[in-house]
Protein backbone atom coordinates (compact mmCIF):
# COMPACT_ATOMS: atom_id res chain seq x y z
CA UNK A 1 0.00 0.00 0.00
CA UNK A 2 2.89 2.46 -0.38
CA UNK A 3 2.72 5.45 -1.70
CA UNK A 4 5.90 6.13 -2.20
CA UNK A 5 8.58 3.19 -2.85
CA UNK A 6 12.23 3.45 -2.56
CA UNK A 7 14.65 1.12 -4.07
CA UNK A 8 17.94 0.50 -2.70
CA UNK A 9 21.44 0.19 -4.90
CA UNK A 10 24.62 -1.34 -3.74
CA UNK A 11 25.70 -0.96 -0.50
CA UNK A 12 27.34 -3.11 2.92
CA UNK A 13 25.46 -6.21 3.65
CA UNK A 14 24.38 -5.07 7.18
CA UNK A 15 22.55 -2.06 6.17
CA UNK A 16 18.55 -2.81 6.80
CA UNK A 17 15.66 -2.17 5.12
CA UNK A 18 14.61 -0.56 8.18
CA UNK A 19 17.68 1.79 7.92
CA UNK A 20 17.61 2.37 4.59
CA UNK A 21 14.21 3.41 4.55
CA UNK A 22 14.83 6.03 7.97
CA UNK A 23 17.34 7.28 6.46
CA UNK A 24 16.14 8.41 3.03
CA UNK A 25 12.80 9.17 4.23
CA UNK A 26 14.96 11.41 7.15
CA UNK A 27 16.74 13.29 4.24
CA UNK A 28 13.84 13.67 1.75
CA UNK A 29 11.79 15.46 4.42
CA UNK A 30 14.78 17.65 4.65
CA UNK A 31 14.96 18.68 1.67
CA UNK A 32 11.35 19.34 0.82
CA UNK A 33 11.34 21.61 4.34
CA UNK A 34 14.26 23.34 2.92
CA UNK A 35 12.31 24.54 -0.03
CA UNK A 36 9.40 25.35 0.87
CA UNK A 37 6.66 22.46 1.29
CA UNK A 38 6.73 22.05 5.40
CA UNK A 39 3.28 20.35 4.76
CA UNK A 40 4.38 17.28 2.87
CA UNK A 41 7.77 16.61 5.15
CA UNK A 42 4.79 16.29 7.80
CA UNK A 43 2.86 14.70 5.76
CA UNK A 44 6.36 12.39 5.41
CA UNK A 45 7.66 11.97 8.56
CA UNK A 46 4.25 11.86 10.53
CA UNK A 47 3.57 8.36 8.54
CA UNK A 48 0.53 10.07 6.75
CA UNK A 49 2.42 8.90 3.35
CA UNK A 50 3.13 5.94 3.11
CA UNK A 51 6.75 4.49 2.95
CA UNK A 52 8.22 1.48 1.85
CA UNK A 53 11.88 0.33 0.84
CA UNK A 54 11.93 -2.43 -1.46
CA UNK A 55 14.71 -4.59 -0.10
CA UNK A 56 16.66 -7.29 -1.96
CA UNK A 57 20.48 -6.72 0.04
CA UNK A 58 20.28 -10.16 1.45
CA UNK A 59 19.55 -12.14 -1.41
CA UNK A 60 23.84 -11.77 -1.43
CA UNK A 61 23.99 -13.72 1.48
CA UNK A 62 26.08 -16.18 -0.30
CA UNK A 63 28.51 -13.43 -1.99
CA UNK A 64 29.17 -11.81 0.94
CA UNK A 65 32.87 -11.90 1.96
CA UNK A 66 34.07 -13.55 5.62
CA UNK A 67 37.18 -11.38 5.77
CA UNK A 68 38.68 -8.21 4.84
CA UNK A 69 40.34 -10.00 1.81
CA UNK A 70 37.92 -12.75 0.74
CA UNK A 71 36.17 -12.52 -2.59
CA UNK A 72 33.39 -15.00 -2.84
CA UNK A 73 32.08 -14.71 -5.94
CA UNK A 74 32.20 -18.02 -8.89
CA UNK A 75 34.33 -16.99 -11.93
CA UNK A 76 31.38 -15.82 -14.37
CA UNK A 77 30.02 -13.72 -12.03
CA UNK A 78 33.88 -12.02 -10.95
CA UNK A 79 34.39 -11.85 -15.36
CA UNK A 80 31.30 -9.75 -15.43
CA UNK A 81 32.25 -7.54 -11.91
CA UNK A 82 35.37 -7.16 -14.27
CA UNK A 83 33.78 -5.55 -17.13
CA UNK A 84 31.73 -3.53 -14.77
CA UNK A 85 34.68 -2.06 -12.96
CA UNK A 86 36.44 -0.85 -16.25
CA UNK A 87 32.84 0.72 -17.00
CA UNK A 88 33.39 2.02 -13.65
CA UNK A 89 37.07 3.67 -14.43
CA UNK A 90 36.41 4.84 -18.01
CA UNK A 91 33.38 6.63 -16.34
CA UNK A 92 36.14 8.92 -14.51
CA UNK A 93 37.92 9.21 -17.55
CA UNK A 94 34.85 10.42 -19.15
CA UNK A 95 32.96 13.05 -17.09
CA UNK A 96 35.30 13.83 -14.27
CA UNK A 97 34.78 17.63 -13.34
CA UNK A 98 38.77 17.20 -12.05
CA UNK A 99 40.95 16.74 -15.13
CA UNK A 100 43.49 15.50 -12.54
CA UNK A 101 40.73 12.28 -11.98
CA UNK A 102 40.13 12.25 -15.26
CA UNK A 103 43.94 11.92 -16.24
CA UNK A 104 44.62 9.23 -13.40
CA UNK A 105 41.95 7.13 -14.60
CA UNK A 106 43.24 7.24 -18.52
CA UNK A 107 46.26 6.27 -16.98
CA UNK A 108 45.19 3.39 -14.96
CA UNK A 109 43.10 1.74 -18.25
CA UNK A 110 46.71 2.32 -20.01
CA UNK A 111 48.06 -0.13 -17.09
CA UNK A 112 45.54 -2.65 -17.90
CA UNK A 113 46.59 -3.58 -21.10
CA UNK A 114 49.30 -5.65 -19.78
CA UNK A 115 46.92 -9.66 -19.66
CA UNK A 116 46.83 -11.41 -16.49
CA UNK A 117 48.03 -14.88 -17.21
CA UNK A 118 45.48 -18.15 -15.92
CA UNK A 119 47.83 -19.17 -14.03
CA UNK A 120 47.35 -16.20 -11.33
CA UNK A 121 43.48 -17.28 -10.77
CA UNK A 122 40.04 -16.75 -11.98
CA UNK A 123 39.93 -13.92 -9.45
CA UNK A 124 43.50 -12.36 -9.72
CA UNK A 125 41.76 -9.58 -12.43
CA UNK A 126 38.99 -8.33 -10.09
CA UNK A 127 41.26 -7.85 -7.46
CA UNK A 128 43.64 -5.90 -9.54
CA UNK A 129 41.01 -3.76 -10.49
CA UNK A 130 39.69 -3.39 -7.22
CA UNK A 131 42.82 -2.17 -6.08
CA UNK A 132 43.79 0.39 -9.06
CA UNK A 133 39.99 1.49 -8.37
CA UNK A 134 40.65 2.53 -4.77
CA UNK A 135 43.39 4.40 -5.86
CA UNK A 136 41.33 6.76 -7.76
CA UNK A 137 40.28 10.20 -6.24
CA UNK A 138 36.47 9.65 -6.93
CA UNK A 139 36.54 6.44 -5.82
CA UNK A 140 39.30 6.61 -2.63
CA UNK A 141 37.40 9.22 -1.04
CA UNK A 142 34.29 7.63 -0.92
CA UNK A 143 35.55 3.99 0.46
CA UNK A 144 33.96 2.45 -2.26
CA UNK A 145 36.70 0.33 -2.54
CA UNK A 146 38.26 0.78 0.44
CA UNK A 147 38.92 -2.89 0.72
CA UNK A 148 39.76 -5.58 -1.59
CA UNK A 149 36.99 -7.70 0.03
CA UNK A 150 34.43 -4.22 0.05
CA UNK A 151 35.06 -3.33 -3.80
CA UNK A 152 34.53 -6.58 -5.16
CA UNK A 153 31.63 -7.40 -3.04
CA UNK A 154 29.94 -4.20 -4.19
CA UNK A 155 30.97 -5.07 -8.21
CA UNK A 156 29.58 -8.30 -6.99
CA UNK A 157 26.12 -7.08 -6.40
CA UNK A 158 26.33 -5.46 -9.67
CA UNK A 159 27.00 -8.72 -11.74
CA UNK A 160 25.14 -11.14 -9.73
CA UNK A 161 21.76 -9.29 -10.66
CA UNK A 162 22.54 -9.67 -13.73
CA UNK A 163 23.88 -13.00 -14.51
CA UNK A 164 22.43 -14.95 -10.89
CA UNK A 165 18.49 -15.30 -11.85
CA UNK A 166 17.84 -15.87 -8.24
CA UNK A 167 19.11 -13.10 -7.41
CA UNK A 168 17.56 -10.76 -10.33
CA UNK A 169 14.22 -12.19 -9.80
CA UNK A 170 13.99 -11.58 -6.22
CA UNK A 171 15.44 -8.13 -6.36
CA UNK A 172 12.22 -7.67 -9.34
CA UNK A 173 9.67 -9.19 -7.31
CA UNK A 174 10.67 -7.00 -4.64
CA UNK A 175 9.30 -3.90 -6.22
CA UNK A 176 6.45 -5.70 -7.69
CA UNK A 177 5.16 -6.97 -5.02
CA UNK A 178 5.26 -3.44 -3.34
CA UNK A 179 3.48 -1.25 -6.52
CA UNK A 180 -0.35 -0.62 -5.64
CA UNK A 181 -2.59 1.22 -7.16
CA UNK A 182 -2.11 3.64 -4.08
CA UNK A 183 1.82 4.11 -5.50
CA UNK A 184 2.46 7.33 -6.82
CA UNK A 185 6.12 7.65 -7.34
CA UNK A 186 9.06 4.81 -7.18
CA UNK A 187 12.39 6.39 -6.29
CA UNK A 188 15.52 4.43 -7.39
CA UNK A 189 19.22 4.64 -6.58
CA UNK A 190 22.25 3.27 -8.03
CA UNK A 191 21.87 -0.82 -9.03
CA UNK A 192 17.69 0.03 -7.89
CA UNK A 193 17.81 2.01 -10.99
CA UNK A 194 18.36 -1.43 -13.08
CA UNK A 195 15.64 -3.16 -11.12
CA UNK A 196 13.36 -0.56 -11.00
CA UNK A 197 13.93 -0.30 -14.97
CA UNK A 198 12.91 -4.04 -14.82
CA UNK A 199 10.40 -4.50 -12.83
CA UNK A 200 8.44 -1.54 -14.44
CA UNK A 201 8.59 -2.83 -17.83
CA UNK A 202 6.39 -5.86 -16.24
CA UNK A 203 4.44 -3.33 -14.40
CA UNK A 204 0.67 -3.73 -15.62
CA UNK A 205 -1.17 -0.61 -14.05
CA UNK A 206 -0.32 3.71 -14.30
CA UNK A 207 2.45 4.71 -12.45
CA UNK A 208 2.76 8.42 -12.35
CA UNK A 209 6.67 8.99 -11.20
CA UNK A 210 9.80 7.14 -11.51
CA UNK A 211 13.37 9.18 -10.19
CA UNK A 212 16.31 7.62 -10.86
CA UNK A 213 19.78 9.02 -9.50
CA UNK A 214 23.40 7.63 -9.07
CA UNK A 215 22.28 5.11 -12.00
CA UNK A 216 24.56 3.02 -14.00
CA UNK A 217 22.23 2.57 -16.82
CA UNK A 218 23.83 2.73 -19.89
CA UNK A 219 27.15 0.92 -18.80
CA UNK A 220 28.10 -1.26 -22.00
CA UNK A 221 28.80 -3.75 -18.82
CA UNK A 222 24.86 -4.07 -18.08
CA UNK A 223 23.42 -3.13 -21.32
CA UNK A 224 25.10 -5.33 -24.33
CA UNK A 225 23.57 -8.52 -23.99
CA UNK A 226 22.19 -8.28 -20.29
CA UNK A 227 18.97 -5.38 -19.66
CA UNK A 228 15.74 -6.61 -19.99
CA UNK A 229 14.17 -5.85 -22.45
CA UNK A 230 16.23 -3.83 -25.31
CA UNK A 231 16.67 -1.59 -26.64
CA UNK A 232 16.52 0.56 -24.17
CA UNK A 233 12.82 2.25 -23.82
CA UNK A 234 10.28 4.00 -20.89
CA UNK A 235 8.27 1.18 -19.27
CA UNK A 236 4.65 1.38 -20.70
CA UNK A 237 2.83 2.80 -17.75
CA UNK A 238 5.11 4.69 -16.80
CA UNK A 239 3.55 8.46 -17.10
CA UNK A 240 6.78 10.77 -15.97
CA UNK A 241 10.54 9.52 -15.61
CA UNK A 242 13.40 12.08 -14.38
CA UNK A 243 16.52 10.90 -14.04
CA UNK A 244 19.44 12.73 -11.92
CA UNK A 245 23.49 12.56 -11.97
CA UNK A 246 26.21 14.09 -10.69
CA UNK A 247 29.37 14.31 -13.20
CA UNK A 248 32.13 13.04 -10.08
CA UNK A 249 29.57 10.08 -9.27
CA UNK A 250 31.70 7.13 -10.36
CA UNK A 251 28.49 5.12 -10.94
CA UNK A 252 26.70 6.85 -13.63
CA UNK A 253 27.30 5.88 -16.64
CA UNK A 254 26.41 9.31 -19.03
CA UNK A 255 25.17 12.83 -17.86
CA UNK A 256 22.80 12.10 -21.36
CA UNK A 257 20.76 9.52 -20.26
CA UNK A 258 17.62 10.95 -22.89
CA UNK A 259 20.05 10.06 -25.62
CA UNK A 260 20.04 6.77 -25.22
CA UNK A 261 16.46 6.81 -25.90
CA UNK A 262 14.30 6.61 -29.21
CA UNK A 263 13.58 10.15 -29.99
CA UNK A 264 9.82 9.98 -29.92
CA UNK A 265 10.25 8.79 -25.71
CA UNK A 266 8.24 11.45 -24.37
CA UNK A 267 8.37 9.61 -20.86
CA UNK A 268 11.84 10.15 -19.55
CA UNK A 269 13.23 13.73 -19.20
CA UNK A 270 16.61 15.22 -19.90
CA UNK A 271 18.99 14.35 -17.03
CA UNK A 272 19.16 17.28 -13.94
CA UNK A 273 22.93 17.94 -13.23
CA UNK A 274 23.46 17.92 -9.32
CA UNK A 275 26.81 18.50 -7.37
CA UNK A 276 27.36 16.39 -4.50
CA UNK A 277 29.90 16.52 -2.22
CA UNK A 278 33.28 15.49 -3.23
CA UNK A 279 33.80 12.73 -0.09
CA UNK A 280 31.19 10.13 -1.39
CA UNK A 281 29.25 11.52 -4.62
CA UNK A 282 27.14 8.80 -5.27
CA UNK A 283 25.87 8.46 -1.58
CA UNK A 284 21.62 8.18 -2.26
CA UNK A 285 21.28 11.00 0.72
CA UNK A 286 23.50 13.19 -1.08
CA UNK A 287 21.28 12.93 -4.04
CA UNK A 288 18.06 13.27 -1.19
CA UNK A 289 19.27 16.63 -0.64
CA UNK A 290 19.27 18.15 -3.47
CA UNK A 291 15.32 19.70 -4.85
CA UNK A 292 16.67 18.62 -8.15
CA UNK A 293 15.87 15.07 -7.31
CA UNK A 294 12.77 16.00 -4.48
CA UNK A 295 11.19 18.65 -6.59
CA UNK A 296 9.21 15.97 -9.07
CA UNK A 297 8.22 14.43 -5.48
CA UNK A 298 6.88 17.34 -3.88
CA UNK A 299 3.40 17.72 -6.08
CA UNK A 300 2.31 14.07 -5.42
CA UNK A 301 3.34 13.90 -1.99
Amino acid sequence: MAELLMVHGIGPEDETEQRLREDWTRILARTLRDNGHAEAADRLEGGAVTVDMAYYRHLYQDYVPHDDFDVRLPAPIAATGEEVALDIIDNIRRHASDPDDSDEAADALEELTVDVGPEQGPLELLRMLVSMMGRLGPIARSGFAALSSTGAFHLGQVAAYLDDERVREGAIEAVLSRVTPDTKAVLAHSLGTVVAYEALHRLDQPLPLLVTFGSPLGLRSIIHGRLRPQPLCSPAHLKRWVNVADRDDFIVATLKLRKLFPEDDAVLERTRRVSNRDFDPHAATEYLSHWETVEPLAELL
